[in-house]
């Protein structure tokens, strides 16, 4: 296959992997609320390892483990970045009052 032929289809990969990634976000933003409202801890280890177990066992390819375990964790970090900013700027709009 040709080079401009792989990137090509990798494009079209990122194109549906971004779409995914927002629809990932939007259920992110929802446990952020969730957590702000029952005042839950952002990160919780158990069902951390648990996301990264049952997603590293359904990989076909085992070649792909350790980078796919990357990427997992890197969503995992991430998500939890997402989380505690978006509790901060609640926590800093009810005393500022614009919430």
């Amino acid at each position: 296959m040709a080079l401009e032929i792989i990137r090509k289809t990798i494009d079209e990969i990122d194109a549906e992997m971004r779409v995914l990634f927002e629809r990932r976000m939007d259920c992110i933003k929802a446990v952020a609320e969730y957590k702000y409202n029952n005042d839950d801890e952002i990160f919780d280890q158990n069902r951390e390892e648990r996301v990264k177990e049952k997603n590293l066992s359904q990989l076909k390819n085992k070649e792909y483990a350790m980078a796919y375990e990357g990427f997992i964790q890197e969503l995992l970090d991430s998500s939890k970045v997402f989380q505690k900013q978006w509790i901060n700027d609640q926590k800093q709009n009810k005393i500022s009052g614009n919430g």
